[in-house]
């Protein structure tokens, strides 16, 4: 029995997004534009990017929410502001998920097992401190994870 296959995964978990007090105005174009590009599947990672407090957090979250019916098996909101070591990027992944935190890398297996035939969308918010190491994760996710779709913020 490989390590993998002992790997306990949640079976329902189905977002963790943050709630939204209100609703956001002015955005329909970006919202569309972003909604579809994710939605139809040929571009399956889209950067947000741009200054401090211009809304792209809530951009991501809005999308995220509109289009948990599209990926149906799951959004998931990863804040990686806190972090700042990139050898915590899979572990801070693999909290949102509500996966086991393992250790020898495993935790990066542990995500990719967990996603590999999902449908689903990771928001990764404030990649901009840890571009390195989020540019090598998220190329392994995409490539294990054929139904995966990133969507990530950034200064």
């Amino acid at each position: 029995m490989d390590r993998n296959s002992m790997i306990r995964l949640p079976e329902s978990l189905a977002q963790n997004l943050p709630a939204s007090r209100t609703p956001i105005v002015g955005r329909d174009d970006e919202l569309a534009a972003i909604h579809q590009t994710l939605a139809d599947g040929r571009y399956r990672l889209v950067t947000l990017t741009g200054v401090g407090g211009c809304g792209k957090t809530r951009l991501a979250t809005t999308v995220a929410a509109a289009i948990h019916p599209v990926l149906a098996d799951g959004v998931w909101f990863v804040d990686l502001a806190s972090i700042s070591d990139e050898a915590l990027l899979a572990d801070t992944i693999a909290a949102a998920l509500e996966l086991p935190l393992l250790v020898d890398g495993a935790t990066v297996d542990a995500v990719i097992v967990f996603l590999r035939r999902r449908a689903a969308l990771l928001v990764l918010d404030n990649c901009e401190h840890l571009i390195d190491g989020c540019a090598v994760l998220v190329e392994q996710l995409l490539t294990a994870c054929p139904h995966l779709r990133v969507l990530a913020t950034s200064r």
